[in-house]
């Protein structure tokens, strides 16, 4: 067992103040929400500034409530796979955290708002790499942001969220289509020119099969071009591993990745830090 591992709540909260609690987009400007454990506060981590230790050890993001004011997770819960603990969740998102990759119904079981509500399939293009999702209607621009995708296509909508998940397994597995991809093929794309004949060329290749196959037609494609970082870079950048000790010169943000120089470029998911705790004083 790690140190980290071994000490108590107060240990941790002397070394690592900040317990990040959410990354998220305003349009092309991230933010890395944190409790500061020490101010008893929320507060934002500044992102250009990369000079912290990250905790590998997880602990529920607690919520907020119906009027705004963030709540401490009351059990203090560890968490591996999502940020809030199933309680935590069930207070004011989902009972079954499942349900968020695997949704069980349209809201007929649930009751909830969420999976009633309209949701739409994407085609999100990665330079000319392809890859299907769903998302609601709400906020499909600002989730193929926070996946640093470089155009999208909306191809369907959907009343519900099972319909859309149904639809988006089923065309993926007879067109080849992804759903996902690892994160180091996608680094190898910020060091290369963009491909906008190539995505254009790839999304006209695929109107005539979701016409005829589906019934859907791909709208005109939205392109996502303000993320804060030049592109092309002139390496590809190395994904580091979340916790530990980063410093380096800022270079830029794009998706999830925030890329720094240090010896040879770097990355760090910042979408993987929520749950974790950091604190400023690397040299």
């Amino acid at each position: 067992m790690s140190s980290e591992q071994a000490s108590g709540p107060k240990d941790r909260e002397e070394a690592y103040p900040l317990h990040a609690l959410e990354y998220h987009w305003e349009e092309f400007e991230p933010h890395l929400g944190c409790y500061d454990t020490s101010e008893r506060k929320v507060c934002e981590l500044d992102l250009e500034d990369v000079r912290f230790r990250v905790s590998k050890q997880k602990t529920c993001v607690g919520y907020w409530d119906d009027d705004g004011r963030y709540v401490l997770c009351p059990r203090n819960a560890p968490v591996t796979r999502f940020s809030q603990c199933p309680d935590c969740s069930r207070e004011v998102f989902l009972p079954d955290q499942e349900c968020i990759f695997e949704p069980k119904c349209d809201g007929e079981l649930c009751g909830i708002e969420f999976c009633s509500r309209e949701h739409l399939l994407y085609i999100a293009f990665y330079d000319t790499r392809m890859k299907i999702g769903m998302s609601s209607s709400r906020r499909v621009e600002e989730r193929l942001i926070e996946q640093g995708a470089d155009a999208y296509s909306v191809i369907g909508k959907f009343s519900g969220r099972k319909r859309a998940r149904t639809h988006e397994k089923k065309i993926s597995e007879r067109l080849g289509i992804p759903q996902a991809y690892r994160q180091e093929l996608l680094l190898r794309n910020l060091s290369r020119p963009l491909d906008t004949h190539g995505i254009l060329g790839r999304l006209e290749g695929l109107r005539m099969t979701l016409r005829e196959a589906y019934g859907l037609s791909p709208e005109p494609l939205v392109w996502l071009r303000d993320y804060p970082i030049e592109l092309p870079l002139a390496e590809v950048p190395r994904l580091e591993q979340s916790w530990g000790e980063h410093s380096g010169e800022y270079v830029g943000i794009k998706g999830k990745w925030v890329i720094f120089d240090d010896r040879g470029l770097k990355a760090l998911n910042l979408s993987d830090f929520p749950g974790r705790f950091l604190a400023r004083d690397v040299a």
